[in-house]
């Protein structure tokens, strides 16, 4: 069963987040409200694919996804900023809208994880 980290500060939209991927059969890590939180769930669990807010609480995730790249980690943004606010060396990573459509995500996640 793949695990799915999710970072997300909105603990509605993470609470919601993980329960699409739990009945879509992921197991769940976190969903982490931190840039700290989610360094600490990736250096003690394995991951196979994250989902990151890239504004958490006014600290930008991409320290993360500079880990995740390291690792081989695929992961998909969610946010609402628009493309052009994602740094240009991440914006041909999968970025997902808030609100996310919950079918499109799930395509998403199982096109990465083949």
């Amino acid at each position: 069963m793949p695990r799915i980290l999710v970072v997300e500060d909105n603990y509605l939209i993470a609470l919601r987040t993980a329960a699409i991927l739990q009945d879509a059969g992921y197991a769940v890590v976190g969903p982490e409200l931190s840039l700290d939180a989610a360094r600490r769930a990736l250096a003690q669990q394995r991951i196979d694919l994250a989902l990151l807010d890239v504004n958490l609480g006014g600290e930008m995730v991409f320290p993360l996804s500079t880990i995740l790249d390291t690792r081989g980690i695929p992961y998909i943004f969610i946010t609402s900023y628009s493309e052009a606010a994602i740094p240009a060396e991440y914006r041909d990573r999968p970025l997902m809208q808030k609100p996310y459509v919950p079918e499109l995500l799930l395509a998403q996640i199982q096109k990465l994880l083949n």
